[in-house]
């Protein structure tokens, strides 16, 4: 990608990110008691995605300084996704919530959502909302990419949006909605301290008058037989 429209689009991005954090509030879905060990699994597994993608970032940015070249998104999405997919999935197993959420925005900045109820569908919609927002503003009519004369640069940006992203470019991205993500979850998860006696997801505050959120449990990702191939 050209530095031009990576400095625009890392612009935008620091933009919007202060727009959906000022307005997280405004996207609450509708949580109760029931809901708090599934929201305490993802808060936890939120965390440890951000954490994934900082060493996977890290990793294939001396990668790109050690071969002298940029690596294009499209060539390694697959396999740092799987790295962090397996990261939440290993939460689920040894969180107190199990329950699979998940969500996507396609090439036509359209959104889909596979949540077992209403609060965890406000959990990947808030998520997603960041994917639809960078999606939208790549196809804006003012977007860098339509001044190029170039069918070979203009044609796949038209297409696909990844065709222009960098493989840290696209994890930078895929950061920030856990960031989000991450944030979301912890309002929610206060709101409910108050109301719901749950001590796998609360505890008392050290005064014993309130509840806060437990500590995220720490997997020991070396027990499992994970297929992340990222070195």
């Amino acid at each position: 990608m050209k530095p031009t429209i990576m400095k625009s689009l890392r612009i935008l991005a620091g933009t919007v990110f202060a727009l959906i954090t000022m307005t997280a509030h405004a996207q609450q879905g509708s949580c109760n008691c029931n809901d708090a060990r599934d929201l305490f699994t993802r808060y936890c597994a939120s965390q440890s995605a951000v954490s994934e993608w900082n060493s996977l970032i890290s990793r294939l940015r001396s990668k790109e300084h050690y071969d002298g070249k940029v690596i294009q998104a499209l060539d390694m999405k697959d396999q740092v996704a799987q790295c962090v997919d397996e990261v939440i999935s290993i939460h689920r197993q040894e969180g107190p919530g199990s329950r699979k959420s998940g969500g996507a925005t396609d090439r036509n900045c359209e959104v889909t959502i596979d949540a077992p109820n209403a609060c965890m569908r406000g959990v990947i919609a808030h998520h997603e909302s960041w994917h639809k927002m960078m999606c939208e503003a790549h196809y804006k009519p003012d977007a860098p990419w339509r001044t190029s004369n170039n069918p070979f640069t203009y044609l796949p940006a038209l297409i696909n949006r990844m065709s222009q992203q960098s493989i840290v470019d696209y994890m930078l991205e895929e950061r920030t909605g856990y960031m989000l993500e991450t944030n979301y979850t912890r309002d929610r998860l206060e709101e409910l301290a108050s109301q719901c006696n749950d001590t796998r997801v609360f505890k008392p505050t050290k005064s014993g008058r309130s509840f806060t959120i437990q500590d995220c449990p720490r997997p020991d990702f070396a027990n499992y037989d994970r297929k992340c191939s990222v070195k």
